[in-house]
């Protein structure tokens, strides 16, 4: 499977259908099959980030930056598991150890609007916030209708910052 044709298939599993754990499950059986998948197991890290989101269960945010960590190893300039490390430091409190990890993300691949969104979160959540609306917009212009970076924009306008976020600052 390419890794477009993977892509595809795990966002509409998480995103669509709504089911993240079977995302998981199959990236599972993909990478227990070819364990030097880099891009699976990025998604992998992607999904977990997803799931600890969704349940508020923050030990799938350890698992994700595990994960991640496993991608990078194999290929560090994988942006896809830079951007699920930043969002796993994030939610794990560490946003201003996420900041370098996510703009090397956006050098890498400047069309990745998560990795623009979660930039803008770390800069947020660090007190810059100046910065923060820059990475926001980037991420707009790429996906312009994309309601979740939408909603973060105006949560950050508003100055609201989800419960778990807070630890942060």
């Amino acid at each position: 499977m390419s890794w477009s044709e993977l892509r595809e298939r795990v966002f509409t599993l998480i995103y669509s259908q709504k089911k993240t754990e079977e995302a998981i499950l199959q990236l599972n059986r993909i990478i227990k099959q070819t364990p030097e998948r880099s891009d699976a197991i990025a998604l992998k890290a992607y999904a977990l980030n997803k799931l600890a989101n969704s349940r508020r269960e923050w030990k799938y945010s350890e698992h994700a930056l595990e994960n991640a960590n496993k991608a990078l190893a194999l290929n560090p300039d994988d942006d896809m598991a830079l951007t699920s490390k930043g969002w796993a430091l994030i939610d794990l409190g560490r946003a201003e150890e996420a900041i370098s990890v996510l703009e090397r993300a956006t050098r890498l691949n400047p069309s990745n609007e998560y990795a623009w969104y979660n930039l803008a979160w770390a800069q947020y959540l660090t007190g810059n916030p100046t910065e923060s609306t820059g990475s926001i917009q980037s991420a707009l212009q790429i996906s312009p209708g994309n309601a979740i970076i939408k909603h973060g924009r105006d949560m950050m306008k508003k100055g609201v910052i989800p419960k778990h976020l807070k630890k942060t600052r």
